[in-house]
């Protein structure tokens, strides 16, 4: 029997090609050859122009022209969406994906459903998905220039010490509190970025001004462009709660805000945030975004808000989701996915999200009490 919330506590000129991804819409294919060239220059290798709250970041005039001539062009699209990082098949390694993603009728909501796969004895792989997520973690907390400053050091030198060094400063970001969700949050960035191949646009873990406090505003800021102009903006909202149901309503009230308020209302902070912190590890790349986050800018009304959501829970008795021939979900699962899906499509409504795009993964886990030790444990930090 299945009981659920029991009462217990780089930048590419030329894109490589894409591994068949089974955890989206439709199997990956490689994207086309951007149809013109640019410069690609890492900002450690150019004079940078301080971009604190009080300095703007001054736009390089060929990319100003370039994009007041040519709107959003092709390298554009294409260069944000090699921003993203990873391998898919190693997280479709660790997670199963039961059934295609389910799209909530009426509504613009994208539900998957990941379980731990289990080992040869049957138990669950939390520990080996913990160990992959904090793998994760420079790329996760450490802006791009600096890892692109480390791999130019690397190169030189013939040295990793620069990326030791990195290494250390990420896991020191992480809080060792006890009911942390931080390890939520990097599995929602592991799922947005590898799987759906949506990249992080900024790093908002260095932004902490003391490590053992959450990060204020949304979970993580991801975004990609659309082929009409606009930017996707993608806010982060991740829950890890005992309970199903709380984890849902939780992750609902944090992020309708965000969609519904627009640009002016709790997405404020976040938004100068970005002005003044995105960091896409190219000069070029970085100083076309920045035109989204600008007052007075063409692009700054082509700003589209979604939103990518994690709610992970604890499942007792935690089941194989597919039976023996590895097809079909079992009864028991469906009828508790059905429980969920119905939680989700009760909070689009209650919230009125219904015409804003979200993307959400529900991640049952045997207790997320566990899960949360266990990344302490592999951070170093408990």
């Amino acid at each position: 029997m299945l009981r659920v919330g029991h009462a217990r506590r780089r930048v590419w000129l030329t894109p490589p090609p894409m591994p068949e991804n089974p955890w989206s819409r439709a199997p990956a294919s490689a994207p086309s050859t951007m149809s013109r060239t640019y410069s690609v220059r890492s900002l450690a290798a150019t004079s940078r122009v301080s971009r604190g709250p009080h300095t703007a970041f001054v736009m390089p005039e060929d990319v100003t022209s370039k994009l007041r001539a040519d709107g959003v062009s092709d390298w554009l699209i294409q260069a944000v969406a090699n921003m993203a990082r990873g391998n898919p098949d190693v997280v479709s390694g660790l997670l199963v994906s039961v059934s295609d993603p389910i799209i909530l009728p009426g509504t613009k909501t994208s539900c998957r459903t990941h379980f731990v796969k289990k080992d040869g004895n049957g138990r669950a792989r939390v520990d080996a998905l913990v160990n992959v997520l904090a793998q994760k973690a420079v790329d996760y907390c450490i802006p791009r220039s600096r890892i692109n400053e480390a791999l130019a050091a690397m190169h030189t030198t013939g040295s990793t010490a620069d990326f030791v060094r990195l290494s250390e400063e990420a896991r020191s970001l992480f809080t060792n509190l006890a009911t942390s969700g931080e390890g939520g949050e990097l599995l929602l960035y592991t799922l947005l970025e590898e799987v759906l191949r949506i990249p992080q646009i900024i790093c908002k873990m260095p932004l902490k001004t003391n490590s053992q406090m959450h990060i204020h505003g949304s979970d993580g800021i991801h975004g990609k462009m659309l082929d009409s102009g606009n930017l996707a903006l993608y806010w982060g909202e991740s829950k890890l709660h005992a309970k199903v149901n709380s984890a849902i309503d939780k992750c609902f009230e944090s992020v309708g805000p965000f969609l519904i308020e627009g640009l002016d209302g709790a997405a404020q902070r976040d938004l100068l945030l970005v002005r003044n912190n995105l960091d896409t590890g190219s000069e070029e790349l970085t100083a076309a975004l920045i035109r989204y986050f600008s007052q007075g800018t063409e692009e700054s009304a082509k700003i589209e808000v979604r939103a990518g959501c994690l709610v992970g829970f604890d499942v007792d008795d935690y089941p194989d989701p597919l039976d023996d021939s590895g097809q079909a979900i079992r009864v028991e699962v469906q009828k508790a996915i059905d429980g969920w899906i119905k939680r989700i499509s009760d909070k689009v409504g209650t919230h009125s999200l219904a015409s804003f795009e979200i993307e959400i993964f529900c991640v049952p886990v045997p207790s997320v009490q566990n899960f949360r030790n266990s990344l302490n444990a592999r951070l170093a930090l408990s």
